[in-house]
């Protein structure tokens, strides 16, 4: 999904939320965020992914649970592939 704003959408999102992690754009234009929060806090935002910003066209959320640890303290917009 590129051209509509999703990595800064979200980025807005998520520091609402008080949600910390990054959001990128893969190669073969999906969007990958890590989001690190409360549960109820993530579950918030994700409801907010599946809507998007105007002229996103959101066809599926894959949620995975991570055991890894990041150390965190913002939500950035990840440049590089």
């Amino acid at each position: 999904m590129q051209g509509v704003g999703y990595r800064n959408w979200l980025q807005s999102f998520a520091i609402e939320y008080g949600v910390f992690g990054w959001v990128k754009n893969n190669i073969n234009g999906e969007v990958e965020a890590v989001l690190i929060a409360q549960e109820e806090v993530v579950s918030g935002l994700i409801e907010q992914c599946y809507m998007g910003p105007p002229n996103a066209n959101v066809e599926r959320i894959l949620i995975e649970d991570s055991d890894d640890v990041y150390d965190l303290r913002s939500f950035e917009i990840v440049t590089d592939n």
